[in-house]
């Protein structure tokens, strides 16, 4: 399994714009097979930043959501999107149990 955490910056004239990319990105996302979880929260916080969760069954998985052209879209805007680099980590889970235990 592998787990992305990002953070970004969106500038404060873009979060239109960023909900709206990130609405359809995460709607294509979640249709993926082997795409277990993809969110992208808008902090109530912060007004700009933004964070995605998102959990992959496998490297197949996350090559496939990687080709879907929401996603295309969405890294074509960051130079004009963001007001900064995006910061994040990658995860590779080896083990997993449920929550609360049983």
């Amino acid at each position: 399994m592998i787990v992305f955490r990002v953070a970004i910056q969106v500038r404060e004239t873009k979060i239109s714009q960023a909900h709206a990319l990130f609405t359809a990105l995460t709607q294509a996302s979640r249709r993926v097979p082997g795409v277990i979880s993809f969110d992208i929260l808008h902090d109530p916080g912060e007004e700009g930043r933004f964070v995605s969760l998102e959990v992959y069954q496998d490297q197949a998985a996350l090559d496939r959501q990687a080709a879907l052209p929401e996603l295309e879209t969405v890294m074509t805007t960051f130079d004009d999107l963001l007001a900064g680099r995006p910061q994040g980590t990658i995860f590779h889970v080896t083990r997993t149990e449920p929550w609360p235990a049983a």
